[in-house]
């Protein structure tokens, strides 16, 4: 049951990956023409699936990682400062990949107003960074577990149903330009708060609620219970969000819409129960999930470097394409990636692994070479 626990949130973790780099890829270099092609719109919507599942199992993980370390936690030791500074570290990477140069000479005196926007819009890691501090933060100071779990439920709640009504704000008018991206998506935001910290939330009750059956050796009936229930949620709110959409055109931002979140994250229910099961018979996993999945933050920051920077004779992967790809050599692309980022992968987990404080080293030393480099450009 020990490999159980673990594998299976690598192997959701990890698949979240792989796909995301596919979806990174397809969005960039694919012919756009194609997009009007019937069969992609189910590519589109399983490409979707990525970002609720991958802020879910952030959450789930967090949740199951710091229930040995709430001692510690609470009286600021070594996991309390480890926790903070991955965190920060989640914001930090969520920042700089959309920095407009890597030289401060160009940012100050050539990005433009519009590469800043960019820059401060809210993408993925962001709203993970911001979901883990704040549940973080509720973890610290609440130390009854049932008001915790209420405050995460009811925090999830009114970040999903309200949704519809707070993306007709606009949160300029009330708030520096920073916060309010944080909110609604406006400019280059991708994931605000409304209505994404809701997997978060539910990345987070689920990992409770399975930690506790799955010390009372119920954890099998618990992934059964939650199969059943994503399903209904899919079968249910997905089509009936559809309908409403393409036929009764009452929806007209699917987005924010609380059937469009409620059936993905019933599929999401359905993908971590699947995994759960494969892992229960399977002793180990293929290392091109292994190794993307625990160095998923890595593997997330150098994939889009590689993609998107002028590397490769002055220009970037995606300059080079002209956005005239087919998909089956998105396909292609996507998976030399993945194959390009595997050896990194392994090698950092296996030094980070065997020497306790290889990784902490080695990110201060790639911050500091990283800041001078920034700063004499």
């Amino acid at each position: 049951m020990k490999n159980t626990r673990l594998t299976f949130v690598d192997l959701m973790r990890g698949l979240a990956m792989i796909v995301m780099i596919e979806v990174h890829v397809v969005n960039s270099m694919m012919n756009p023409a194609l997009r009007n092609e019937t069969w992609f719109n189910y590519i589109n919507f399983l490409n979707g699936m990525v970002a609720p599942s991958f802020i879910f199992i952030s959450g789930f993980s967090f949740m199951l990682a710091s229930r040995s370390k709430l001692d510690e936690f609470r009286t600021f030791r070594y996991a309390f400062w480890k926790q903070i500074g991955r965190i920060m570290l989640i914001w930090f990477l969520g920042y700089m990949l959309h920095i407009p140069f890597f030289s401060a000479y160009k940012c100050i005196n050539v990005a433009t107003a519009d590469q800043w926007m960019n820059f401060l819009g809210v993408d993925v890691l962001q709203c993970i960074a911001f979901g883990l501090f704040l549940v973080f933060i509720l973890r610290l100071s609440i130390k009854n577990d049932k008001v915790f779990l209420l405050m995460v439920l009811v925090l999830g709640l009114a970040t999903v149903i309200p949704a519809v009504k707070i993306y007709t704000i606009d949160f300029q008018k009330y708030l520096p330009l920073p916060m309010a991206m944080y909110l609604t998506p406006i400019y280059y935001t991708n994931f605000p708060l409304f209505p994404w910290f809701g997997f978060m939330a539910a990345g987070n009750l689920a990992a409770w609620f399975f930690s506790k059956l799955l010390d009372a050796g119920s954890a099998p009936l618990f992934m059964k219970r939650l199969f059943i229930s994503g399903f209904m949620f899919a079968v249910i709110c997905i089509p009936l969000m559809f309908y409403l959409k393409d036929y009764a055109f009452l929806i007209k931002d699917v987005r924010p819409d609380f059937l469009f979140f409620t059936g993905r994250l019933g599929i999401v229910f359905m993908i971590l129960s699947s995994c759960y099961y494969y892992c229960s018979w399977r002793d180990k996993l293929s290392p091109i999930i292994l190794y993307p999945s625990r160095e998923s933050l890595a593997v997330y920051f150098l994939h889009l470097q590689l993609i998107h920077r002028e590397f490769w004779w002055g220009k970037s992967i995606i300059a080079m394409s002209h956005q005239s790809l087919s998909f089956g050599a998105c396909i292609i692309i996507s998976s030399g990636v993945v194959l390009l980022m595997l050896p990194m992968a392994w090698i950092w987990n296996y030094y980070k692994t065997k020497y306790g404080y290889f990784g902490r080293i080695a990110v201060a030393v790639m911050f500091s070479l990283g800041s001078t480099f920034f700063m004499l450009r």
